[in-house]
């Protein structure tokens, strides 16, 4: 079992040493370049315990999870909205997609009829000018 802790504790004095002022500002600088936003700055300057004196963390923290809760359900609300505006935008190309592909394979017909229709027209003609020709040698003969 892991041990019990509890916030009635009182902090050693060792613990609880102050940090020359300059020091906790340049400390504070560079938590706020490298953070994120401003909650995760405030988390960071309290963890090292640069905090400015006015900023009450825990109050903070409340705020922000207040503040995520609202946008999570905001979020819930815009993904059905996209979800359904996507599937719209595929379906419109599936049929855009599906009816250049249609139109391809009735033009590829198309050309393969003619072209069948060239060929047959020309052996018709051959035979039918072969066979005048048989008849006209003997009819001769």
């Amino acid at each position: 079992m892991p041990p019990k802790v509890t916030e009635t504790r009182t902090p050693n004095a060792e613990s609880l040493h102050s940090i020359n002022s300059d020091t906790a500002a340049a400390a504070r600088r560079v938590v706020a370049t490298y953070a994120e936003d401003f909650f995760d700055a405030a988390t960071l300057m309290s963890m090292l315990g640069v905090a400015p004196e006015e900023l009450d963390y825990k109050k903070l923290a409340t705020e922000h999870a207040e503040a995520q809760a609202a946008a999570e359900k905001s979020k819930r609300g815009r993904k059905a909205t996209k979800k359904a505006a996507a599937k719209k935008a595929t379906k419109k190309t599936t049929k855009k997609s599906t009816a250049k592909k249609t139109t391809k394979k009735t033009a590829a017909k198309k050309t393969t009829k003619k072209a069948a229709k060239k060929t047959t027209k020309k052996t018709t003609a051959k035979k039918t000018t072969k066979k005048t020709a048989a008849k006209k040698t003997t009819k001769k003969s």
